[in-house]
């Protein structure tokens, strides 16, 4: 019988009502050992050359990794690079990678080389598979360029636009470039939102200093409506010296819009003294300079958030690792494949500064391709973000659910999955009403727990009664109340009969529905503006329990 999933992640509190004695915790990815991808193709010959700005997208057609990534050129003793080219290659495992030759790009006299795009000054950019659009628009690829005249006039760059149908061959439309002025001069996330029909720039402004997300929207990729910051460093939860948000990748994950942010530590009010002069020994700023991944979330793509639990996703490595001083991880975002996210990085030996640049090309001889490679991280499924218990049990107690729509009333759960580890522990459930009632057959003295490791581990109860009869007496939904006992819980997901795929199309919608703004249509006023009245709380605008949750902005009660 096909049946549709709901999953319920713990990155929020959308879903949860109450919880005790657990801790949520952000979780690291797992590093693969070895760089995936440095410069030793026999076209690689200058030791002024490092790999940079890494941008992998994935074909599920021909299931092959394809990665872009720029070789920039930077002489000993000089901070801004002499030039930078672009590079192609492929992969099927995403770790064992081939560079072809693609005889497009002439260099030291030689079409044999792997380059797409010719050396130019400066050239940044961040492609997206769009196969929302024509064939010969399906590649998207925002980008800046910089001229020795344009930094000699002190020129913002400012983002252009190119299509491709293979993302090869590129057409750069005259008619509309640039698109958008006044960013900065760096990292920025591209991004296209099907459900809401938008494209979203996650970029740092101008000025950037100290640096923060701001976000950008455009329907047509031509005329962008500027959002304002949404994420700025700095907060109560943050060290001190972490006040700068370096850029953001940013991915879509179930029900959740995803950030890889970039932080970065450099000592208050002094940054720029900070990155051309190493802090003295004993001043405590042992951590200038280094900059990891950490976590950021949101349910609409506008209003942002990041765990109380500033632990990195992706940390830097210890010394001496291809990854010990900075990590930046693909520009447009990660990949997710059967659950599983791959997260690409470009990895630094040393800190954002120049002192710690300088000290890396001591230690190398000046040659900058051992300073820097292509790593890979992964995050197993729904592993961002866990509530933990210890020795002393805890429980949490999620919101109503099923029994939603009253066309889909006769629909429950007829499985309960979680993803867990419970291999030192315990974790047991039971289904409560909402008013604290505990439903005869699924307590949890009927409850069959897990005490194992692994994702799809099943919850059953000693009736043996199918879940999905609890529907017609409990019309409105229950509540499920899980207990834990050194354990860390990722995800809990309900299995629910679907055979004709109503439910499905039903959520679908759903979710495509809670985008829309709806608007006025009275006479003697524009239909495109908003309604008249009282606005709703924050939070209660969309209460359909799918991408945005119950009431997402409502928190659980924490003890």
């Amino acid at each position: 019988m096909d049946t549709y999933r709901n999953k319920i992640l713990f990155i929020d509190d959308a879903f949860l009502g109450e919880v005790h004695h657990l801790r949520r915790c952000v979780n690291p990815a797992i590093k693969h050992p070895e760089p995936v991808l440095r410069l030793d193709a026999p076209w690689d010959q200058s030791q002024h050359d490092s790999f940079n700005y890494t941008n992998v997208l994935y074909d599920t057609e021909a299931k092959q990794f394809r990665m872009w990534y720029v070789v920039a050129g930077r002489h000993p003793g000089q901070y801004w690079e002499e030039g930078r080219k672009t590079a192609y290659a492929t992969s099927h495992d995403g770790i064992h990678w081939e560079k072809p030759i693609m005889n497009m790009v002439e260099m030291n006299g030689s079409r044999e080389n792997n380059y797409v795009f010719p050396q130019m000054l400066s050239h940044n950019h961040n492609i997206i598979d769009d196969p929302w659009d024509k064939p010969s628009r399906r590649y998207k690829m925002t980008f800046t360029v910089e001229s020795r005249e344009s930094r000699w006039a002190n020129e913002h760059s400012a983002i252009c636009l190119a299509f491709s149908a293979d993302g090869i061959h590129w057409d750069r439309p005259r008619s509309v470039n640039p698109i958008l002025r006044g960013v900065s001069d760096d990292l920025w996330g591209f991004i296209y939102d099907p459900d809401r029909r938008v494209y979203q720039l996650y970029t740092r402004r101008v000025p950037n200093l100290p640096r923060d997300i701001s976000l950008y929207e455009s329907r047509d990729l031509v005329n962008w409506e500027d959002h304002g910051r949404i994420l700025v460093g700095g907060d109560a939860l943050d060290g001190p010296d972490m006040f700068n948000l370096h850029g953001m990748a940013p991915f879509f994950y179930e029900d959740f819009c995803l950030g890889l942010l970039g932080t970065m530590t450099f000592q208050n009010n002094a940054e720029t003294y900070t990155v051309f002069n190493r802090p003295p020994a004993g001043s405590g700023l042992d951590q200038l300079g280094f900059l990891d991944v950490q976590l950021a979330f949101s349910r609409d793509g506008a209003q942002w958030a990041r765990p109380d639990d500033r632990s990195p996703v992706v940390p830097v490595g210890e010394p001496g690792a291809p990854d010990a001083g900075i990590v930046c991880p693909a520009v447009n975002g990660p990949i997710v494949i059967d659950g599983d996210t791959w997260i690409f990085y470009t990895a630094f030996t040393y800190r954002h500064t120049s002192w710690s640049m300088q000290e890396a090309a001591e230690a190398t001889g000046n040659d900058a391709r051992k300073s820097h490679s292509c790593m890979l991280a992964r995050m197993p499924e729904d592993h961002w973000v866990s509530l933990d218990a210890g020795s002393q049990e805890g429980w949490f107690l999620t919101r109503p659910y099923f029994g939603v729509p009253s066309q889909l009333a006769n629909c429950a759960p007829s499985r309960l999955l979680v993803n867990a580890d419970a291999e030192s522990g315990t974790i047991e459930a039971e289904f409560l009403t909402p008013y604290g009632k505990p439903v005869e057959g699924f307590t949890r003295a009927d409850c069959i727990g897990i005490s194992a490791n692994g994702k799809d581990q099943e919850i059953k109860w000693k009736s043996g009664i199918d879940p999905a009869g609890l529907a017609e007496a409990h019309r409105g939904g229950l509540c499920l109340k899980f207990h834990l006992k050194n354990a860390k819980m990722y995800s809990c997901s309900y299995l629910e009969p679907d055979p004709d795929g109503s439910i499905r199309r039903y959520w679908d919608n759903a979710r495509w529905n809670e985008a829309i703004l709806h608007r006025s249509g009275n006479w003697g006023r524009d239909s495109h503006l908003p309604a008249d009245g009282v606005s709703q709380p924050p939070g209660t605008q969309n209460a359909s329990g799918t991408r945005f949750g119950p009431n997402p902005r409502a928190p659980a009660k924490w003890t």
